[in-house]
């Protein structure tokens, strides 16, 4: 143990040890004197910080070695959900429930669990987009895990998902994911039929907003959240323009953020779309919300399905099976309709608000009747070699 004097007339004392790991470090303590008693109780005091630190150190190094799944999710759930939007979260965290509680990762040694264990809970779900959400969370919770020096490797790095089967079906219902304008015109007469039929005013009431909503929905390429979550402030219909900066959160019941960064934009309105607006104006008085039921809240994704699919089976468009109609079919529609029309690609992912190139021209193109009886006109018109 040494010591030295310092300027203010006290004494400090330090000595060094050797960490687990083999490292050296120093610790001190003051004393207001040099004497043999403080000799002594500074020696006492030092001894209980070495003991200290090395018991720290210790516990450190079993949780590092011993941590269950738990204890690193809660570490990695404080980073984790400061990335994604709270509706994101909610859902992220539920597929975490089930890993952890119906699964029982939860009090597993994260360091003893195994790829086959991993690989058995992935395949366990029958359905190929289950299998993928639940690999990708996996992946990045456990390399957080070996990043943080839980885990030696990432072990969720090696679950295999099966390869797609391109089947007839799986093309028919990928064909089947959109509007062309033709088909969507079928799709409102076939709605204003089914509107017909219903027996109440309000029943009524409720389904011409709901078929207005499809409407702007198709026109504009919105996302539903976007949509429902749009308020009258953020529309200026003498510019023709709205501005997307939150999204409604059905499972909150409360405004939150857009997908990503992206999505905060500014929209520009066709004539049908500004028409929209200005009848929603007159049907919704008091409300800050433009979609909403005859209530004062906004209508859920579900609710809408429903109305879409009974819409289907009345209109009963050639080529297109009505239980498969959905919201977001009329965003696939849009893009799809903006590809027609030769809108560049980057103009494109500006309005809809796509982050990754790769969304829009992997999922959302498609190859229409009219390109390929393009592609015939184009042919006839080659004249042959002589």
């Amino acid at each position: 143990m040494f010591y030295k004097k310092l300027q203010n007339g006290k004494v400090k004392f330090y000595d060094t040890y050797l960490t687990l790991k083999g490292k050296r470090r120093q610790v001190s303590v003051t004393m207001n004197t040099s004497s043999s008693q403080s000799h002594r109780e500074a020696r006492k005091r030092i001894e209980l910080k070495i003991a200290q630190k090395l018991s720290e150190e210790k516990n450190a190094d079993d949780l590092l070695h011993n941590a269950t799944c738990r204890q690193v999710f809660e570490k990695y759930w404080l980073i984790r959900e400061k990335e994604i939007a709270a509706t994101s979260a909610q859902q992220e965290k539920n597929n975490f429930k089930t890993f952890f509680d119906d699964f029982e990762f939860e009090n597993k040694r994260i360091k003893r669990i195994e790829s086959v264990e991993l690989q058995n809970f992935v395949s366990f779900f029958s359905s190929t987009t289950t299998q993928k959400t639940y690999k990708r969370l996996l992946v990045q919770f456990f390399d957080f895990a070996f990043q943080m020096r839980y885990i030696d490797v990432n072990e969720a790095a090696r679950i295999r998902l099966p390869r797609q089967k391109v089947t007839f079906e799986a093309i028919q219902k990928r064909e089947n994911k959109f509007f062309t304008i033709e088909e969507f015109r079928e799709f409102v007469e076939g709605a204003k039929l089914y509107i017909a039929d219903l027996h109440t005013n309000y029943q009524r009431e409720t389904a011409e907003r709901k078929l207005l909503l499809v409407e702007f929905l198709f026109w504009t390429g919105l996302r539903f959240g976007e949509a429902t979550g749009l308020l009258w402030e953020n529309v200026d219909i003498l510019k023709r323009d709205i501005f997307i900066c939150h999204s409604w959160s059905a499972d909150l019941h409360a405004l939150g953020p857009t997908k990503n960064v992206q999505s905060i934009r500014h929209v520009s309105l066709n004539e049908r779309a500004v028409e929209i607006l200005e009848e929603m104006k007159r049907r919704v008085r008091e409300s800050e919300f433009i979609f909403i039921t005859t209530g004062v809240k906004p209508f859920s994704n579900p609710n809408l399905n429903a109305f879409m699919k009974k819409v289907g089976v009345k209109a009963e468009i050639s080529g297109k099976i009505a239980s498969d109609f959905s919201a977001h079919m009329l965003r696939h529609s849009h893009i799809t309709l903006l590809v027609m029309l030769d809108i560049p690609q980057k103009v494109i992912m500006d309005r809809v608000g796509h982050s990754n190139p790769r969304t829009t021209s992997d999922i959302y193109t498609h190859v229409l009747k009219s390109q390929k009886d393009e592609v015939v006109w184009k042919l006839n018109d080659l004249k042959l070699l002589a």
